[in-house]
């Protein structure tokens, strides 16, 4: 378990200073604030209907943090990582459990709300669905 986080963390760095490397180019700094913890729903194509926290951490057009979705069947939560471009937020989720599949996700702001579609990649099961989280 040790060795798992200590590879989570190494890919979360990573991702960063990937992030970090391509600076704002075409994405500008968001005036809207995302740190903070999101909540809504989610519905999985393998899961069904759930709900969804997400706890985030913003620098310039960079973004960070912790997921966690519930679901009747289970739970499934992991790290984020991803980019702020205008009123649109890309994000990759990445499980805890690295038997799962990671995720990309691409979502539109209105006002605090976050609504938008993911899918698993790098995985042999199709895995879709749509989110929609409210700040608080």
């Amino acid at each position: 378990m040790a060795q798992f986080r200590l590879a989570v963390s190494i890919v979360a760095l990573a991702l960063l200073s990937l992030l970090a490397a391509c600076g704002n180019t075409g994405g500008g700094v968001a005036s809207f604030n995302y740190s903070g913890t999101w909540v809504g729903t989610i519905v999985d194509s393998v899961g069904g209907p759930g709900t969804i926290v997400t706890t985030m951490s913003q620098s310039g057009s960079d973004i960070v943090g912790t997921w966690q979705a519930t679901f009747a069947s289970g739970n499934n939560g992991g790290i984020l990582a991803g980019l702020i471009r205008t009123n649109d937020v890309l994000v990759e989720l990445y499980p805890s459990n690295p038997a799962l599949c990671p995720y990309a996700a691409v979502a539109q702001r209105s006002g605090s709300t976050l609504s938008g579609t993911y899918a698993a990649f790098n995985c042999t099961e199709v895995v879709t669905g749509t989110l929609s989280i409210t700040k608080q």
